[in-house]
C-alpha cells in the first residue's frame, strides 16, 4: 500500500514539472505584431459626455446596454430618473458643465407648462439648456438648428410646431465669454480661465404616454483634433430631465394610479338651456294647432263670453258662405250674440234688453258706446225694414261693404280668442 502511495505522488510531481515547462516555453515564444488597423483609432474619452461611444462621424458609434446571462443576452433597462428641476452634470474632465430646466418665463405664454410634472400629451413644454464650456471646446448646433434632431438615436420628444407670431421652438444665444481669475494658496493671481456660455431655449412636445419621459438633447462637441487636423467630434448628451409624470400631484417620486373609472360626459348649463329653447320652438306651432283643434272638437264646459260670441259669428259666416249670401237670420243671430256678450261686461249692465236710444243715453261716457250703437242700429234697421217676416229665405239688405265693416267692428268690440280661426 505504501509503494502504491509513493508511486502516485511521484507521478503527480512529474506531471506538474512538465506543465510548468510547457508554460515557460509559451511565455518566451515571440508573438506576431497586431495587424494594422484599417483606420485611425480614437483614444476613448476618460470622462465621456454621452453613453453613445465612438466618434459621431465614425462607424464605431454605438450605444450598447445589453448584458450576458447564462440564458443568453438580455436587455437591461436603466432605472427611471427622479424629478429634479434644474438638473446639472459635468463631463469632459471639467471642460463642460450642463444645466437643464424649465424655462422661467417666455414671451408667448405657456404658463401652464412651467412645471416639471403633470404634463399631458402634446403640451408645449418650454425648456432651457445652459452649456458652460471651456474656451477650447467647440459646439456644433447643425443637428439641432438645421436638421431639427433632438436625439441621435431617436427621442420621445419633438420640436413644437409654432405658428406665425409665436415664439420660435429653437432659440440659441451665445457664446458669452466669462473670465475667472485663478488664485494660488497665498491669494495671488496665478492665471485666468475663460469659459463660454451658450443658452438654448426649446419648446418641445411629446406624444408618448409613459409614467416617466426623460428629455435628452444630443449635440456634437470637440476640444482636440484628429491626426489629420479635423475636429475630433464627440457626442454630448444632456442629463435626463423628467418633464412628464402625469399622475404626480404632490411633488413626490412615486407615480399614483389616479381615477380610472369611467367618467360621464359633462354638459354645460347653456347647452341644456339651448336644447330646451329649441324643443319649445319646435313644438310651439304643432302644439298650438293641436290645442285649437281640441278646443273646437271638444269645447270646454264653461265657455268664455267672447268665445261664445265668436262661435256664433264664425258659424253665421260659414253658413252664409255655403248658402249663397247673408240672410236676415244671420244678421239676427249676430246682433243677438253681440248684445249678450256686451251684457256680460261690467260697463254695460243689462244692455241686452235696452234700445239703441237707451244705450246711448245710459252709457254715453263709455268710449265704445257710439260704435256699439252704430252696429246695433245697422243690424236692427235691416231686420225691421224688411217687408216679409221670413228670416230663413229673405236676404239682407246690407251690402258687401257693410258686412265687411260689420265684422271689423265686431273684432274691436268683442276680443277674438287666440284659438279661433
Amino acid at each position: 500500500m505504501y509503494k502504491n502511495y509513493m508511486r502516485t505522488a511521484l507521478l503527480a510531481v512529474a506531471l506538474t514539472m512538465v506543465s510548468a515547462a510547457s508554460l515557460n516555453a509559451q511565455s518566451i515564444t515571440p508573438t506576431a505584431p497586431p495587424a494594422a488597423a484599417s483606420k485611425a483609432q480614437v483614444i476613448p474619452d476618460p470622462d465621456p459626455c454621452s453613453k453613445i461611444t465612438g466618434t459621431v462621424d465614425g462607424a464605431d458609434q454605438s450605444s450598447n446596454t445589453s448584458s450576458y446571462n447564462y440564458g443568453g443576452y438580455y436587455s437591461q433597462p436603466p432605472a427611471d430618473p427622479k424629478p429634479q428641476n434644474p438638473i446639472s452634470a459635468t463631463c469632459g474632465q471639467g471642460r463642460l458643465n450642463i444645466i437643464v430646466g424649465t424655462t422661467p418665463s417666455d414671451q408667448a405664454g405657456f404658463t401652464q407648462s412651467h412645471r416639471h410634472f403633470g404634463h399631458f400629451i402634446m403640451d408645449k413644454i418650454p425648456l432651457t439648456v445652459v452649456l458652460n464650456v471651456d474656451e477650447s471646446v467647440e459646439i456644433d448646433f447643425n443637428s439641432l438648428v438645421k436638421q431639427k434632431v433632438l436625439g441621435f438615436n431617436g427621442s420621445d420628444f419633438m420640436l413644437a410646431k409654432q405658428g406665425p407670431g409665436e415664439t420660435p421652438a429653437i432659440q440659441i444665444s451665445g457664446p458669452q465669454l466669462r473670465v475667472r481669475e485663478i488664485k494660488g494658496p497665498d491669494g495671488t493671481v496665478v492665471g485666468k480661465q475663460t469659459r463660454k456660455i451658450y443658452v438654448i431655449n426649446l419648446i418641445v412636445q411629446s406624444m408618448v404616454y409613459k409614467p416617466v419621459i426623460p428629455f435628452q438633447l444630443d449635440l456634437r462637441y470637440a476640444y482636440d483634433a484628429t491626426p489629420d487636423g479635423k475636429p475630433n467630434w464627440k457626442t454630448l448628451t444632456t442629463p435626463d430631465f423628467v418633464v412628464t409624470r402625469p399622475n404626480i400631484g404632490d411633488n413626490g417620486e412615486e407615480l399614483l394610479e389616479g381615477n380610472l373609472d369611467e367618467q360621464g360626459t359633462r354638459i354645460s348649463f347653456m347647452t341644456v338651456a339651448a336644447l330646451a329653447l329649441g324643443t319649445f320652438l319646435l313644438l310651439l306651432i304643432p302644439g298650438t294647432a293641436v290645442v285649437k283643434y281640441i278646443n273646437r272638437v271638444r269645447p270646454r264646459k264653461v265657455i268664455p263670453a267672447n268665445r261664445a260670441a265668436w262661435n256664433v259669428f264664425e258659424g253665421q259666416y260659414k253658413d252664409a258662405k255655403a248658402n249663397g249670401g247673408y240672410k236676415r237670420k244671420h244678421i239676427r243671430a249676430i246682433v243677438h250674440a253681440l248684445r249678450r256678450y256686451l251684457g256680460t261686461l261690467p260697463q254695460y249692465p243689462q244692455l241686452e234688453a235696452l234700445t239703441v236710444m237707451e244705450i246711448v243715453a245710459r252709457f254715453s261716457e263709455e268710449e265704445k258706446t257710439e260704435m256699439v250703437a252704430s252696429v246695433i242700429t245697422m243690424c236692427e234697421g235691416d231686420l225691421f225694414d224688411s217687408e216679409t217676416n221670413d228670416d230663413q229665405t229673405t236676404a239682407t239688405t246690407l251690402t258687401a261693404e257693410q258686412i265687411k265693416s260689420l265684422f271689423e267692428d265686431l273684432q274691436v268690440l268683442v276680443p277674438r280668442p287666440w284659438d279661433s280661426k
